[in-house]
């Protein structure tokens, strides 16, 4: 009977225990209502992306407005930041101690996140879930696959590929075959072949202002074959060096070390006269 009693009570005892841990650990669903941090984006002010075998990349906030510091120096482009700063807002389905390491492939990350100073590293993929392992200090989340995929895999697929800022506004642009100029609020060029329509002139500035590359990498040392020189508002000078002009245009801008690639599309336009017919095209510093 005694035996029977102790028995009873063990068994009791076992289950108060899984009661109690029930208790205290979140279900899946709990956990899922929870973000990764209570952290906002718009808060965050440097950022540290570093993969295995690649150079390590710095950003910082000024202003407004994210920076690449290394290993390039250049303007970041917004959404791809904010891309790398979804993790944040992760709702993690599971969560777990962050021993055994290896399990997750976490002992040597894919990639290390450090965002104001805090880390999160991310391992391997579920393959029945489809979700990614991310530890953050002694824990390891299992969250959506998105928030892996949203780091760049390299330097150059965070700059931002606007050629000009925003507050980049020209008001002469000189080109080897023509220069355009705005004075008392009208534009100009010359020479001038008929009788050029303030609209064309003005269409032709804007396609400068706005023109956006494929894609924006450091310079690759290679000599300029024509040079286009452009005066600001502010009257600051920027010059750029035309290093390919077909099949596409490539621009490198003096100032910020970068080449800049357009599609071939964009690169007659931009060395196309207004209202000029194509064979107006620039092409070298001899012609």
């Amino acid at each position: 009977m005694r035996r029977g009693w102790l028995l009873n009570l063990a068994l009791l005892a076992a289950v108060a225990a899984l009661a109690w841990f029930a208790w205290r650990t979140p279900s899946r669903d709990e956990v899922a209502k929870q973000t990764l941090s209570a952290l906002r984006s718009a808060e965050i002010r440097r950022i540290t992306l570093a993969r295995p075998g690649q150079p390590v990349i710095e950003l910082e906030r000024r202003g407004t407005q994210w920076l690449i510091t290394v290993p390039v120096r250049a303007r970041a482009d917004d959404f791809q930041v904010l891309r790398m700063l979804t993790v944040l807002e992760a709702r993690p389905t599971a969560q777990l101690p962050a021993t055994d390491l290896q399990r997750f492939d976490l002992q040597s990350p894919a990639a290390q996140l450090t965002i104001d100073g805090v880390d999160y590293a991310f391992g391997a993929v579920n393959a029945v879930t489809r979700e990614q392992y991310v530890m953050r200090g002694d824990r390891v989340y299992a969250v959506e696959l998105r928030h892996g995929a949203g780091l760049p895999a390299d330097a150059g697929a965070l700059i931002r590929r606007v050629l000009l800022a925003e507050n980049e506004q020209p008001v002469d642009i000189t080109l080897p075959q023509f220069n355009l100029r705005q004075a008392g609020g009208k534009w100009t060029i010359a020479p001038a072949a008929g009788d050029p329509v303030q609209d064309d002139l003005q269409r032709y500035v804007d396609q400068w202002r706005h023109a956006s590359a494929t894609k924006a990498e450091p310079y690759d040392g290679r000599p300029a074959l024509t040079e286009i020189r452009m005066t600001l508002r502010d009257g600051a000078v920027v010059e750029f060096g035309v290093l390919e002009h077909e099949p596409q245009l490539v621009l490198w801008r003096r100032d910020n070390g970068l080449q800049y690639w357009f599609s071939a599309a964009t690169g007659r336009a931009l060395l196309t006269a207004p209202a000029s017919p194509p064979e107006h095209i620039i092409t070298n510093k001899n012609n």
